[in-house]
C-alpha cells in the first residue's frame, strides 16, 4: 500500500495531502523533506509545503527557500531531501502524528482502510482504539498538536511577525491566538489575513471578535477591514461579533458589507436602522441634485 516517491523509500502507508497538512502543523524544513522522502507527501505537496512556509517566514526561509525553488519533477529534490533529512531523528514524530490526525479525520470505510495501514504499518493491528473520543488515539492528537502547532505558534516559529507581507498570507488561527497572547504589534494584519484565507467563517470569527473588543484604534479599524472580509467571502457573520461592532462608528467598512452579502434576516435592527436611514439620504440629495 506505500507510495513513497520514485527513486525514494516507500515506507509510507499513505499519502497526505497538503492541504490538510498545512493547517495540522508548522512544519520545519527538515520535516517537510522526511515527509518527502518517507513518502507521506508527494513532490508536488513537499514543494507547495515549502513555499508556504516560505511565504511565512520570509527573510527567515532558510531551507524552504531551496525547497521552494525547485521544480516537482526536479532530479535535485530528492538528495536534497534526504540531506535535509539526514540526522535528524525526530523530524519522523511530526509524521506519525499527521497520519493519524488525517487517518481520524476521513469517514467512514476510508478512515477504516486508513486505520488499518497504520495497524499493518506498525506492526500490530488496526489501532482500533484510537476511533474513541477518550482513546489512545485522540490523546496522542491532542498532545501532537500541542507540540507541533500550538507550542511552535506561541514561541512564534510559525510566522514572521515583523513581516506584513508574510501575515496577509496566515491562514493558521492558532498563530493569531498567540500573537493576541504575546501582544504582537501587527496581530491586527495577521486577522486580516486570516479572513482572507482560512476556508472556515467559524474559525476566523471568534478572532475577528477578539480584536472588535479591542482598545487599540489601530486594532479597531483592523478588525472591521477582516469582518467586511468575512461577509463579503463567506457571507455570514455571528452575534458576538454584531455585539461588538455595535460600539463602533456606523458607516464602516463592516456596516457596508454585513448589509451587502449577509441575509438581512439575520442583521440587527441597529444596522437596519443606520442603512435605511443612509439610503433615504441618498435618495433625497439625488432627488434634490436631480
Amino acid at each position: 500500500m506505500g507510495t513513497g516517491a520514485p527513486g525514494l523509500p516507500d515506507a509510507a502507508p499513505f499519502r497526505i495531502p497538503a492541504e490538510f497538512v498545512r493547517y495540522a502543523a508548522a512544519l520545519r524544513p527538515a520535516e517537510v523533506a522526511r515527509g518527502y522522502v518517507d513518502g507521506f507527501l508527494s513532490a508536488e505537496d513537499a514543494v507547495r509545503l515549502a513555499f508556504l512556509r516560505r511565504c511565512d517566514l520570509r527573510e527567515r526561509a532558510g531551507d524552504f527557500e531551496l525547497l521552494a525553488g525547485l521544480d516537482p519533477s526536479a532530479p535535485e529534490l530528492g538528495p536534497l531531501c534526504h540531506r535535509l533529512s539526514r540526522g535528524q531523528a525526530d523530524a519522523g514524530r511530526v509524521w506519525a502524528h499527521l497520519a493519524l490526525s488525517w487517518a481520524l479525520s476521513r469517514p467512514g470505510e476510508c478512515r477504516e482502510s486508513l486505520l488499518t495501514a497504520l495497524g499493518e504499518e506498525a506492526g500490530g493491528g488496526t489501532p482500533r482504539m484510537s476511533c474513541e473520543g477518550d482513546g489512545p488515539g485522540p490523546r496522542r492528537i491532542a498532545s501532537g498538536r500541542n507540540e507541533f502547532l500550538v507550542a511552535r505558534a506561541a514561541s512564534g516559529e510559525g510566522m514572521n511577525w515583523r513581516s506584513s507581507s508574510a501575515l496577509m498570507g496566515t491562514d493558521r488561527p492558532e498563530e493569531v491566538d498567540a500573537a493576541f497572547d504575546r501582544g504582537e504589534d501587527l496581530v491586527g494584519v495577521a486577522v486580516i489575513g486570516l479572513a482572507l484565507n482560512h476556508p472556515d467563517a467559524a474559525a476566523i470569527l471568534p478572532r475577528v471578535a477578539r480584536a472588535l473588543e479591542s482598545a487599540d484604534p489601530a486594532l479597531r479599524a483592523q478588525s472591521r477591514v477582516a469582518l467586511a472580509h468575512v461577509a463579503r467571502l463567506h457571507g455570514t457573520v455571528d452575534r458576538r461579533c454584531l455585539e461588538l461592532l455595535r460600539s463602533h462608528p456606523r458607516g464602516n467598512e463592516a456596516d457596508d458589507d454585513l448589509w451587502g452579502y449577509v441575509p438581512r434576516r439575520r442583521l440587527p435592527w441597529w444596522l437596519w436602522r443606520h442603512q435605511i436611514r443612509e439610503r433615504l439620504a441618498w435618495q433625497l440629495r439625488d432627488r434634490w441634485r436631480g
